[in-house]
Order: C-alpha cells, then sequence, then structure tokens
C-alpha cells in the first residue's frame, strides 16, 4: 500500500508544481508580451495620428476647383479694376461736360479772363481721364484719342475778339458731341463692369463651398479612420487580456486537479497517516 501511495502522490505533486510554476512565469510573458504589443499600436497609432494632422484634406482632389479659383481671382481682380476706371471717367467725363457748357457761356470777349480760368480747370479734368486699355473688358471707349485731340483743341481755343469766340463755341460743342458719346459708352461698360464683378464674386463663392465640402468630407474620413483604428486597439487588448485571464483559470483548474481530495475515501490506507 506504502509504494501504491507513493506511485500515485508525487506525480500529483509534480504536476502542481510544473502548473503552479508555469502561472507564475505566464505573468511576467505576458506582461512582456502586452508591454511590445502595447508600444507598437501606439506608434502606429501615433504614425496614423500624424498622418492626419498633416494631410493636405481634399487638396489633390480639389487642384482643378483651386485652379479655377486662381483665374477667377484673377479675371475678378481686372473687372474690379475695370469697374473703378469705368466709374472714375464716367464722372470726370461727366464733370467736363458741365464745365463746357460753362465754358460756352464764358466764351466772350468780355469775359475772356473768366474763359481762361475755366478753360484751365477743363485741361486739369481732361488730364485725369484714366486712358489705359483693362484688358479689352467692355466697349473700346476711345478715350485714349479724344484725350490727346480735345487737349489740343481747348489750349487753342480764343475770345479775343467776336469771330475768335464764335469759333470758340463751335469747337465746345464739337466737344460736347465727342464727350456725350463717350459717356454712354462709359455708362455701358460700368454695367458691364459691375455685372462681371458680381458673376466673379458668385462663381468664387461656389467653388469656394465645393471645396469646403471636399475637404470637410475628407477630414470625416481621416476622423473615422482615427475613431475605427482606437476601436480596433481596444478590442485587439481586450482579447489579449480575456485571454490570458482564460489561460490563468485553466492553469489553476490544472493545478488543482492534480492534488489530492481533501476527504479521503473511508478505509483507504492514506487514513492510516492523518
Amino acid at each position: 500500500m506504502a509504494i501504491d501511495f507513493v506511485g500515485n502522490i508525487f506525480p500529483n505533486v509534480a504536476g502542481r508544481s510544473l502548473a503552479l510554476l508555469a502561472q507564475v512565469t505566464a505573468a511576467p510573458k505576458f506582461e512582456v508580451s502586452f508591454a511590445a504589443a502595447q508600444e507598437t499600436a501606439v506608434k502606429r497609432f501615433n504614425e496614423e495620428l500624424e498622418q492626419f494632422q498633416s494631410a493636405d484634406f481634399g487638396r489633390s482632389r480639389t487642384a482643378l476647383l483651386r485652379t479655377k479659383v486662381i483665374r477667377l481671382e484673377g479675371s475678378l481682380e481686372l473687372a474690379t479694376t475695370f469697374k473703378a476706371h469705368s466709374s472714375t471717367n464716367r464722372q470726370t467725363t461727366k464733370d467736363i461736360l458741365d464745365q463746357l457748357g460753362e465754358l460756352r457761356v464764358l466764351a466772350d470777349p468780355s469775359t475772356t479772363a473768366a474763359f481762361d480760368t475755366k478753360r484751365d480747370e477743363i485741361l486739369a479734368n481732361i488730364d485725369k481721364l484714366l486712358a489705359a486699355n483693362i484688358s479689352g473688358l467692355g466697349a473700346p471707349d476711345g478715350l485714349r484719342n479724344l484725350k490727346v485731340q480735345a487737349e489740343a483743341a481747348i489750349q487753342a481755343l480764343s475770345t479775343a475778339d467776336a469771330a475768335s469766340a464764335t469759333a470758340a463755341q463751335a469747337t465746345i460743342d464739337g466737344l460736347v458731341l465727342d464727350f456725350s458719346a463717350k459717356l454712354e459708352i462709359l455708362e455701358l461698360n460700368q454695367d458691364t463692369a459691375s455685372t462681371l464683378v458680381t458673376s466673379y464674386d458668385r462663381l468664387l463663392g461656389e467653388l469656394g463651398l465645393k471645396i469646403e465640402d471636399v475637404e470637410i468630407d475628407e477630414r470625416q474620413l481621416g476622423i473615422d479612420r482615427i475613431k475605427e483604428l482606437e476601436t480596433e486597439l481596444a478590442r485587439v487588448f481586450s482579447f489579449l487580456s480575456l485571454s490570458f485571464e482564460g489561460s490563468q483559470n485553466l492553469g489553476n483548474f490544472v493545478a488543482e486537479s492534480t492534488v489530492l481530495r481533501k476527504e479521503l475515501d473511508p478505509g483507504s490506507v492514506l487514513n492510516l497517516f492523518a
């Protein structure tokens, strides 16, 4: 019976010892493996986060739209300048027409001094006319040629005698007709410029909204990706923890299963050692 006892108890003790030893060594190994896995996961997460933070959020997808924006901005700048020129020339031309009317009244030998003063005022206003061509926008106003012709004609005016005054009035009447025709063109160009500015502003606003929509979509995709990665990492770590816990429970079961039962059957020879 003693041999029987020795033959059965030592394997049980040895098995329990091995199970306990496995449990004791499993925890540190798991902690090391878990820490390594965690470090790798965190590194990957940080890389994804850095990529998200440095992303262009749809810039590649909106390249064509941005090119259109640049072109429209250039067109808007030209249209705005054209509008400003047309507005300035329109007002200056109106002032010149008013002054030409006043100059005609003064075209008399008795008001030579006042005539000369008004003539100088008109020449100063004519000099203010902007004759630059703004990229061919609008109808040709012909101000460049009229400006040169009007300056020469007005400088040549004289009211020294009745004949000169009459000739001066005729010249002034011709200039009134010329500047009146230019005023109509300038008013038309100002309306055209206003329409262009409004249209370009609207188009730029629409393109801006399209670009913003694409960027928001791209940003949301990045946010969803980060959230997905967070969920994935949480699931992996939870699985590892549960696996280790299950392994520990199995080890406990194995260890407990290798020891003798606490209560021995009646009549067993082991009762002799109790």
